[in-house]
């Protein structure tokens, strides 16, 4: 079938692994700067492409040329495109070029383009040339790599390889080749030597037990939402000695903790004792350190301390008091949002347990901070098809294709085009997504993380969007109307800190979540170098607003939506300038990012 949707069909050849990580890394740093520096900076144009117009692309060239300007370097950098994007979400055609001072254009490294993409932030900042940056980077490209010399040759149609529905979920929390599309070094694991890559990486399809230690009950500390809810971090089979108490741990960790002279000490006077891996495994996920168990019932998220994209992955007490204080809170609202949408789900935080170790610095004890939260076992049983988003949108070719294998078996079951199709696809995505997102916020005063990684789309027996679920309440934000309920809880005060926040940054929390890491994301990866399309997605997301508006007029939804409407930017993160400054993620940065739902005509996208 001719596919008005792809463009650029899919290649049955096997890529070149280290080509193909290096060229994917050299997009990444195109994507990150123009998104971040050269649209900012008016740095960036596309041109139209021809020999005379542009020597750098071949003969028989007749896409279009983005142009990025470095002039603190005297360098300029330019790579095939198919069209135009205000969101910095462009098809790629071809490698990236690059032309210093008045010389000819020549193919770039990517070693060329993340030297001088660093040299030129430096000058720009007026700091020192950050070479862990550029370690980063390689070290994600060799990741990349490894893990694509690994993978079998892929199945189509793309998740036919897979059987069950609970196969299939886990297929795409271990299915991200390429990782996030504005993010440097995506898959920086620096920590980590290429073997234990390979047993504790999601996408080398590792499964592991947990490692158990037994310390002192005095140093415990926990909380649960339900009595019962702390058994599901109990130990499988284990007892503790009297006055003792008995924790889990990813087995890297352990190793980590071992490692430390504080838990060292604590083993040989047998204050502490290593107990060793028990129970059934677990997969890990996306993000690496939270495991999925063997049933679906439920997660756990681990402590890792290393860093993965722009954070150490260790779970701070008051991060692990926001998760379940988001539960508590949630479930005070969680019939109101039933009864208006069906298809929303929120996975509780259940429990958790960490320590409070004498005379050790916090970033030690927080190495041993456990998170229990809910499974996709619910969704399954209600014969819905859980699917993590990031591993369709913005997982490169790869989630294109399951996109496009999704649509088309849509478009078969109704009888529809697949333009047609791709239209009413998006728009049952949009509505289950932005709808209860929005009103969590302009209702509520919640601001929940519902970025890619951290959302669930499920599926249902056509291939067509019906659920959308939240997980990981770790970083839910609460404006000033949610307050209340919170200090009404007594929390301790770094904890109520972290989770209050002004009605600005709530909004950029769903701006950047919500709109710009998910729903720009999925409009490209949809549309997939079709403008037309393109453009027409983005009048269904319109109309998806103004359908909002029309339910729930509140004026502060009503002032950030019009706003929208007319034009104003959307807020995105700056992942490379906060690996750059070498900020914490807290501290990103976030630019203003302009959009189509400004001029796009709502109307010509109803089918």
């Amino acid at each position: 079938m001719n596919s008005p949707l792809l463009s650029r069909h899919l290649q049955p050849a096997r890529p070149d692994n280290e080509r193909f990580a290096e060229r994917q890394h050299s997009r990444l740093l195109i994507n990150c700067y123009a998104r971040e520096v050269a649209m900012q900076e008016h740095t960036l144009a596309v041109l139209p492409a021809s020999r005379s117009a542009h020597p750098a692309m071949p003969d028989d060239y007749r896409g279009q040329v983005l142009e990025i300007a470095l002039p603190r370097v005297g360098s300029q950098l330019c790579v095939g495109v198919l069209h135009v994007s205000a969101t910095a979400n462009f098809d790629y055609t071809t490698g990236v070029c690059l032309r210093q001072g008045q010389d000819a254009w020549r193919d770039a490294s990517w070693q060329e383009i993340a030297r001088l993409i660093i040299e030129d932030l430096s000058r720009r900042a007026d700091t020192p040339f950050n070479n862990e940056l550029l370690q980063q980077i390689g070290d994600s490209i060799a990741t990349m790599q490894d893990v694509m010399d690994r993978q079998p040759a892929p199945a189509l149609p793309p998740l036919a390889a897979t059987t069950t529905p609970l196969q299939i979920y886990i297929e795409s929390e271990q299915g991200l080749l390429t990782g996030h599309p504005f993010h440097p070094a995506p898959k920086s694991r620096s920590d980590w030597s290429p073997a234990e890559q390979r047993d504790y990486s999601p996408e080398h399809k590792a499964s592991m037990r947990l490692h158990y230690f037994q310390i002192p009950q005095q140093w415990l500390l926990s909380d649960s939402v339900d009595g019962d809810a702390l058994q599901g971090l109990a130990a499988h089979g284990l007892q503790p000695e009297a006055g003792g108490a008995i924790v889990p741990l990813h087995p890297w960790q352990a190793g980590w903790m071992r490692r430390q002279p504080r838990i060292a000490e604590a083993l040989r006077s047998g204050e502490v004792r290593d107990l060793g891996a028990h129970g059934r495994p677990f997969h890990p996920t996306a993000s690496v350190r939270t495991l999925l168990a063997e049933d679906a019932a439920s997660f756990i998220k681990l402590s890792l301390n290393m860093r993965i994209t722009n954070c150490i992955r260790n779970n701070a007490r008051h991060e692990l008091q926001s998760a379940l204080t988001g539960t508590r809170l949630y479930r005070g609202m969680q019939a109101d949002m039933q009864s208006r949408f069906p298809g929303f789900r929120v996975l509780e935080e259940q429990a958790y347990v960490t320590v409070d170790l004498p005379g050790a610095d916090p970033q030690l004890a927080n190495g041993f901070g456990v998170l229990l939260r809910e499974g996709v076992a619910g969704l399954l049983r209600q014969d819905v098809q859980p699917v993590m988003c990031a591993a369709l949108f913005g997982n490169g070719e790869h989630g294109r294709k399951r996109v496009f294998a999704l649509i088309e078996r849509y478009a078969l079951h109704r009888g529809y085009t697949l333009e047609r199709a791709a239209h009413h696809w998006f728009a049952r995505y949009a509505e289950v997504a932005v709808h209860p997102i929005l009103y969590l916020l302009f209702e509520h005063g919640v601001a929940f993380e519902p970025h890619m990684q951290n959302t669930v789309v499920g599926l249902d027996g056509d291939g067509a969007p019906s659920h959308f679920t939240v997980r990981d309440l770790e970083l839910a934000r609460l404006a000033p109307q949610a307050q209340p309920l919170a200090r009404a809880m007594r929390l301790e005060p770094e904890t109520l800190a972290a989770l209050c926040c002004s009605d600005e940054r709530a909004w950029i929390r769903i701006g950047y979540c919500l709109f710009v890491n998910n729903l720009c994301e999925v409009i490209a990866s949809i549309a997939n170098g079709n403008h037309s399309l393109y453009l027409g997605l983005w009048g269904v997301l319109r109309n998806t607003l103004q359908d909002y508006l029309a339910q729930f007029p509140r004026p502060s939804a009503n002032r950030r939506i019009q706003g929208l409407l007319a034009g104003e930017p959307l807020p995105a993160k700056g992942n490379l300038l906060t690996r750059f400054l070498r900020q914490a993620d807290r501290q990103a940065s976030y630019l203003p990012l302009y959009h189509p739902l400004g001029v796009v005509n709502g109307a010509a996208a109803s089918f």
